[in-house]
């Protein structure tokens, strides 16, 4: 038994009948005296029955009265134990030849035990929680490609080995310390994308402790605190109207339809690619939002969900955008793509391509500041804003939850929200402009 093995003859006299009736016992313990104690070639050993097997088991000590005490006082409460469905045959005799006899057996009448943090690894668990998240339907599958690349190239490469146990703000500090000096396609990671991998880390910890029924002593993330992050606001450097029209004089006739509507539209350049023929409703002047082009974790092109929930939309069309989407219906015609946005060979578009092949010429012909793509949804936004246009319409066009994102990010913006619901304000700007470039 492992806690006479520990002892080693820490005992005391074997109890006759005489000093039971003197001494009250414990209650709870083993007063009919189920088992017995037993001498066997000079070691002392218990006698007793367990799930309906007879045990004759080894303590480890001498024989002696001292440590048949010992062994006695030991089996009344394993006795006990045994009454109230506690006792687990391994934890007493992890030597025993019956141990898998006895576990087995433990398994069909209590359960099996579920596993301790310091017994289940990190990088197991997380495969298979992603391999369940895979088939839930629960998240987009541009959401859970992004989650499989946190686990392939960083969380699993680094915790992998680790057990639960060990995950604490020390080892989420060494992470940080190793993913700033990983670089992956020769790009060092910032505060932000390093906050994007902790979240599927605390998605996969909390699951496992919901699995395992692991108490409030789990608690992995105590101490460690998120990175400081740039404003996002800091990030924002929209175009004037009259830098758009600068802009739109260097494009290519070819891709002012398509940036026209980027600007008049604030849609993300995933969802604008993505816009398919049969995405528009010409007779009510709508433009339903149904998916997304994304790159998967080897960079290749993917059609997916939009972002959210949210982000699927219809958007009523205002005469600018429309006026857009006409002129592009006519380069659609020309090619007959799938996707209502093409290349100028009537290919797919590719973003990295239309940017260092079109956008960046034009801006530096412009004679404009550099900037992202996406720059163009944040011109919508705030050009909107300026006009005085409502924030739910600039926030439901643009595929947010709520306003409350557009008056956060864009607050410097907002001149006056008392505005129109439907974006005509807007929309008489851009055709007041119209009219000074005819």
């Amino acid at each position: 038994m492992a806690n006479a093995r520990a002892s080693q003859g820490n005992v005391v006299a074997f109890p006759g009948p005489r000093k039971r009736r003197e001494k009250k016992r414990k209650s709870g313990l083993n007063h009919n005296k189920e088992g017995s104690v037993r001498n066997v070639n000079g070691r002392v050993y218990v006698d007793f029955i367990y799930l309906d097997e007879r045990v004759r088991e080894s303590s480890g000590l001498d024989w002696n009265e001292k440590n048949a005490k010992t062994v006695r006082e030991q089996l009344d409460k394993i006795i006990a134990a045994i009454s109230s469905g506690t006792f687990r045959f391994a934890e007493v005799f992890p030597e025993s030849k019956n141990r898998d006899l006895f576990s087995e057996k433990e398994k069909e009448k209590y359960g099996a035990k579920p596993p301790t943090p310091d017994e289940v690894l990190f990088g197991e668990y997380a495969n298979k929680w992603l391999s369940l998240l895979e088939g839930s339907g629960r998240v987009s599958g541009r959401t859970l490609r992004e989650y499989k690349s946190y686990l392939n190239h960083y969380l699993i490469p680094f915790f992998g080995e680790m057990t639960f146990a060990e995950l604490n703000a020390h080892s989420f500090e060494k992470f940080i310390l190793w993913a700033r000096q990983r670089e992956l396609k020769k790009i060092s990671v910032c505060n932000k994308s390093i906050n994007k991998y902790f979240v599927p880390m605390k998605m996969i910890c909390k699951q496992a402790a919901i699995e395992y029924k692991w108490s409030t002593g789990f608690e992995p993330f105590f101490g460690h605190e998120r990175l400081p992050e740039d404003d996002v606001s800091e990030k924002i450097v929209p175009f004037t109207i009259e830098e758009q029209a600068k802009l739109r004089q260097e494009l290519p006739d070819h891709w002012k339809p398509y940036f026209d509507f980027a600007f008049r539209t604030g849609l993300r350049p995933g969802e604008q690619i993505a816009i398919k023929p049969e995405d528009i409703d010409w007779p009510r002047g709508l433009l339903h939002i149904r998916r997304s082009i994304t790159l998967d974790e080897d960079g290749k092109r993917t059609e997916g969900t939009t972002k959210n929930k949210y982000s699927r939309r219809t958007i009523k069309l205002t005469p600018a955008m429309l006026e857009a989407l006409s002129a592009q219906k006519a380069v659609h015609d020309q090619f007959g793509c799938e996707y209502f946005f093409c290349s100028r060979e009537g290919r797919p578009i590719h973003l990295s391509n239309v940017r260092r092949r079109v956008w960046i010429p034009a801006l530096k012909r412009a004679g404009l500041a550099i900037r992202e793509m996406k720059q163009t949804r944040h011109t919508f936004a705030t050009v909107a804003l300026s006009c005085g246009e409502n924030p739910l319409w600039i926030a439901k066009t643009m595929g947010h939850r709520n306003s409350e994102m557009i008056i956060k990010v864009y607050s410097r913006y907002v001149e006056n929200i008392r505005g129109t619901e439907d974006g005509s304000i807007m929309d008489r700007i851009y055709q007041v402009n119209k009219g000074k470039e005819e």
